[in-house]
C-alpha cells in the first residue's frame, strides 16, 4: 500500500521520485529512478530527523514540513506521526498541486497499520534441492532416421490495414472540459488544466481526438492525488462523453 502511494505521487507532473522513512530511521519504501542512489537517501534519513528535532527546539514548536530548493531540484519533506514523506521534484513542478497531493497521501498513511510502516526484513535464503542421482545410461539400439518431409512454402503475412487518421475535435470542447475540471478541482483546476495542455502539446488550431483523450487521462491521474481515484474517474468520464 505504501508503494502504491509513492508511485501515485511520482506520477505527478514534475515529480522525479519519492521515498518514506520511519521514526526508527528505517528506509520503508521508495519510488526512485535507477540512477538515484538509495544509499544517499538512507543517509539523509538521519539528517532529516536531526534537522527537524533541532529546528523544533529553536522555534519552540513542532515543525511538520519543509521545502529545500537547489539549483536543479526541490525536496518536499513532510512529517507524519510515524515518519517522514519525501518528494523530489524539478523546478517546473506546481508547488500547490504537490502540496495538495502530499496532504492526501499523509491522510492515507495515517490510517495505515503500524506494521506496514516498517522496513520488511530480508527473506532467508532457501537452500537449493539436491539434484537426483542420474541412472546409469543404457545404450540404445540404433534406429534409422526418418525421412524429412518436404517443407511447405510459408504463407505470406496478412497485409496490415492502413492507420485511420485521428478524428478532428471542435476547439469549444476544451472550454467545456475546463468547466468540468473547475467543478471537481475548484481553485486548483486552472493551473492543473493549463499544465497538462502544455505537457500534452494540445493545439487548439489542430485539435484531434487521440491527443485530447491522452490529455483527459493525464488530468485524471493528477486529480486522483487531490480528490481521490473515484472522483477523478468521474471527472474524466464526463470529459470523454464530449468526444463521442
Amino acid at each position: 500500500m505504501m508503494e502504491e502511494i509513492l508511485i501515485r505521487l511520482s506520477g505527478l507532473s514534475g515529480v522525479t521520485g519519492c521515498f518514506y522513512v520511519g521514526d526508527d530511521g528505517s528506509f520503508v519504501a521508495q519510488a526512485l529512478t535507477k540512477t538515484f542512489s538509495t544509499e544517499n537517501a538512507k543517509r539523509a534519513v538521519v539528517v532529516l530527523s536531526q534537522t527537524f528535532e533541532a529546528l523544533s527546539m529553536v522555534a519552540q514548536f513542532t515543525i511538520t514540513k519543509m521545502m529545500v530548493n537547489t539549483n536543479g531540484a526541490r525536496l518536499f519533506i513532510r512529517r507524519s506521526d510515524k515518519g517522514y514523506l519525501n518528494v523530489l521534484a524539478d523546478p517546473t513542478a506546481d508547488v500547490a498541486v504537490i502540496e495538495a497531493a502530499v496532504e492526501g497521501a499523509l491522510k492515507e498513511i495515517k490510517s495505515m497499520p503500524a506494521e506496514l510502516l516498517k522496513a520488511a526484513p530480508a527473506p532467508a535464503p532457501v537452500p537449493a534441492p539436491a539434484a537426483p542421482a542420474k541412472p546409469a545410461a543404457v545404450p540404445a539400439a540404433p534406429t534409422p532416421a526418418p525421412a524429412k518431409p518436404a517443407a511447405a512454402p510459408a504463407a505470406p503475412p496478412p497485409a496490415r490495414p492502413a492507420p485511420r487518421p485521428s478524428e478532428p475535435v471542435d476547439p469549444a470542447v476544451l472550454d467545456k472540459m475546463a468547466a468540468i475540471a473547475d467543478e471537481f478541482l475548484g481553485e486548483l483546476s486552472a493551473d492543473i488544466f493549463q499544465n497538462q495542455l502544455a505537457d500534452n502539446r494540445i493545439n487548439r488550431e489542430k485539435l484531434v481526438r487521440d491527443p485530447v483523450m491522452k490529455f483527459c487521462y493525464a488530468l485524471q491521474k493528477d486529480a486522483s492525488m487531490i480528490i481521490g481515484p473515484s472522483a477523478a474517474k468521474q471527472m474524466a468520464d464526463k470529459m470523454m462523453v464530449l468526444l463521442k
